[in-house]
């Protein structure tokens, strides 16, 4: 019996998973999720009862800068919630209406100035084709990094935000068609963002605010990804995966997960936010509340992963690649506890066992090497019953089970 039939045989139905959590749901945690719901121009608010809904369900959220009310009513019923609003540091927006950006610096301000505009060999300004209207920005130029510090710590003094999510490092970026005049190699343009982060972290904890970098290139560079904790944490927004959604082989998930169970000098301090994001690839509308099984299949192929990997260290979160859909599955109110072994392996077949329950996933990118799982007794899926003695995992699933108290 494969982990979907399973699921679906004990009566674990597609309205349990959704784009919010659904009541009633079996908690033994607080468990340590993160909810990331963009609203880009056109697509509306964020809905009151959406957020009512993950209220007290999630440890961190991450909105857009213009998400105000938003934040505030979040704060409001569960003050405990870090809230985010995410900034991007490379580049502005030609379309952005303000008076709050997605940027640090507005497509005006940039055109007042002039020389923050990156340009390449043949002096043109250089445009990213996706997302259009995009324009990319120096950000190895002191003066830019100054004034977009400058403008987010001005906008947070008085914001019901936490800090900020900031966006648009190398792996989220188009890449650049170097050596441009004024920049020579990917290596720099890495340096410069981190100084951004740096100067910024340095100043939002000068008002009590935090600043969050999103590296989506963790598994390369694991000490960056510790340096630029310090600030308040790191983001990694292609858990298991590309940031577009392309799930990773195993050997390359394998040195990833290791950026969030290291120990010593290249752990993420514990009092630090470490996020992993799955990025779930979706065909639905935005305002859609329907989650097809594929969907499910694959936060459940991430969270396995995380508690295995992780051991619980560190916040989960699941959503379309572009952040338009929170999704939700009931087993992200579980806290697992504490493992009580390290994982397991028989090849590309991994679990671990908890205090409080179980997980396994296969990391398997060949469709054909689906593996036999036997099962633990003693535990209970989502809906409260007991599962079948054993399942098959086929590649890219994992399964979590809850201990029977």
């Amino acid at each position: 019996m494969s982990a979907t039939d399973a699921q679906a045989r004990t009566g674990q139905s597609l309205d349990e998973a959704g784009v919010a959590p659904s009541a009633p749901s079996t908690v033994i945690g607080p468990a340590s999720m993160a909810w990331v719901r963009y609203t880009p121009e056109g697509s509306g608010p964020i809905p009151s009862t959406e957020i009512q809904a993950w209220a007290g369900c999630c440890r961190v959220a991450i909105f857009d800068p213009w998400e105000t009310e938003a934040a505030a009513q979040l704060k409001a019923l569960a003050p405990e919630t870090t809230v985010l609003c995410r900034k991007n540091i490379a580049m502005v927006d030609q379309e952005d209406p303000g008076p709050l950006f997605s940027t640090g610096v507005s497509h005006n301000q940039a055109e007042r100035n002039g020389t923050w505009f990156a340009v390449d060999r043949s002096g043109e300004r250089i445009a990213w084709e996706e997302p259009e209207r995009h324009w990319q920005m120096r950000v190895w130029d002191p003066e830019y990094r100054q004034a977009w510090v400058n403008n987010v710590v001005l906008e947070l003094q008085d914001s019901p935000f936490d800090g900020v999510l900031g966006v648009g490092d190398l792996e989220e970026t188009p890449r650049l068609d170097l050596p441009l005049p004024d920049l020579g190699s990917q290596t720099q343009q890495r340096e410069a963002n981190d100084d951004l982060f740096a100067e910024a972290g340095l100043a939002l904890a000068g008002i009590g605010k935090i600043m969050v970098a999103s590296v989506g290139d963790a598994r390369r560079s694991p000490e960056r990804w510790v340096k630029l904790a310090q600030w308040g944490g790191v983001f990694e927004p292609g858990w298991l995966s590309t940031v577009g959604g392309r799930v990773l082989d195993p050997g390359t998930a394998r040195q990833q997960t290791h950026a969030l169970v290291s120990d010593g000098p290249e752990a993420v301090p514990q009092d630090q936010l470490a996020i992993v994001r799955t990025p779930v690839p979706t065909e639905a509308h935005d305002d859609s509340t329907e989650v097809s099984q594929a969907e499910i299949e694959l936060v459940r192929y991430g969270l396995a992963a995380y508690w295995i990997f992780g051991g619980g260290h560190g916040i989960y979160a699941a959503s379309s690649p572009d952040g338009r859909r929170g999704l939700w599955i009931p087993e992200m109110a579980w806290d697992l506890g504490e493992p009580i072994q390290d994982p397991e392996t028989v090849v590309n077949l991994w679990s671990r066992t908890f205090t409080k329950g179980w997980a396994a996933v296969n990391l398997a990118s060949d469709g054909r090497r689906r593996r036999q799982v036997r099962l633990p007794a003693g535990y209970l899926l989502p809906d409260g019953t007991e599962p079948p003695e054993q399942v098959v995992l086929s590649a890219h699933e994992g399964i979590l089970l809850r201990r029977d108290f």
